[in-house]
């Protein structure tokens, strides 16, 4: 239950409207949550006075993702917001064709061990193979906000293969499905994408370049097409022309997210380490 008191500058709100120019709530939580205005049932247009008391109580979600114990890293958590650096190699969610181990499993276990009556809600989500930041809200609330009011901004760092001569540049290319339906590929009938690059470091005895990559479009396998598409792909990315002994998955990862916190309202910013994996070619 989420609750707040009205300071003199809103009053005469409309209580729906203060909870979603505000406090950031979706319309779709509050047609969904039980809202209470000095302990009484209050309907949307009820006009707040100031100091009175307004309650929030969501309805409960359940979920049947099984339980299941693993070593998570967890670069930060508060009572609206769990982040994990997923390792590589582990699905984030459950799919028909997996549903045994993944991230979210593990975050049901982490919740029903801590006692925290919540359903993980994924803000991100990343390729089994990639590995990083993934932001999960605790609440429809934290999801809502973060979707509409949190302004993220996601980071990732991947080494590439080859020497990328410009030291920033931006790819905006449509992204379709391909013929075959597993890849996606440029096309000018797909959806439209936006990457800015930052080159790193050139390492040119390994012939590989280290760049960083912010998402301004949230399209699958945006980083990964679009620098296979300037003759770049991300080492060890079989799927996308990046095939290389020298690793065993393709080396890209989530290192750094800057968001509005949904419980702070702050400017937010978490950063992980890279693995070892990638360091190795800097």
């Amino acid at each position: 239950m989420k609750k707040y008191f009205v300071k003199k500058d809103y009053k005469g709100y409309a209580v729906f409207d203060y909870l979603k120019e505000v406090e950031g709530f979706s319309s779709r939580l509050l047609r969904n949550a039980k809202v209470y205005v000095n302990k009484k049932n209050a309907k949307p247009n009820k006009k707040l006075r100031y100091r009175d008391s307004i309650w929030v109580l969501e309805k409960e979600k359940s979920t049947n993702i099984k339980p299941i114990k693993l070593n998570l890293d967890i670069a930060y958590e508060d009572n609206e917001l769990l982040i994990v650096n997923k390792e590589p190699f582990l699905i984030t969610h459950p799919t028909l064709k997996k549903v045994d181990i993944t991230l979210a499993n593990g975050i049901v276990y982490y919740f029903k061990n801590k006692n925290i009556n919540m359903v993980p809600r994924f803000y991100n989500r990343l390729d089994m193979n990639t590995s990083g930041l993934i932001i999960i809200a605790k609440s429809g609330f934290a999801q809502g906000f973060l979707q509409n009011r949190g302004e993220v901004k996601k980071y990732y760092v991947t080494v590439v293969k080859g020497i990328i001569n410009e030291d920033e540049f931006t790819i905006e290319k449509n992204i379709g499905v391909s013929e075959g339906g597993i890849k996606r590929e440029i096309n000018e009938n797909g959806q439209y994408a936006k990457t800015v690059f930052k080159v790193l470091n050139r390492n040119i005895e390994k012939d590989v370049t280290l760049v960083e990559a912010q998402l301004f479009t949230g399209r699958t396998h945006q980083i990964r097409v679009h620098l296979s598409s300037i003759g770049h792909p991300i080492l060890g990315d079989t799927l996308y022309g990046g095939e290389d002994l020298r690793v065993k998955r393709q080396l890209l990862h989530s290192y750094k997210a800057i968001f509005i916190n949904p419980e702070t309202k702050a400017i937010q910013k978490i950063e992980s380490n890279f693995p070892e994996d990638i360091k190795k070619f800097i």
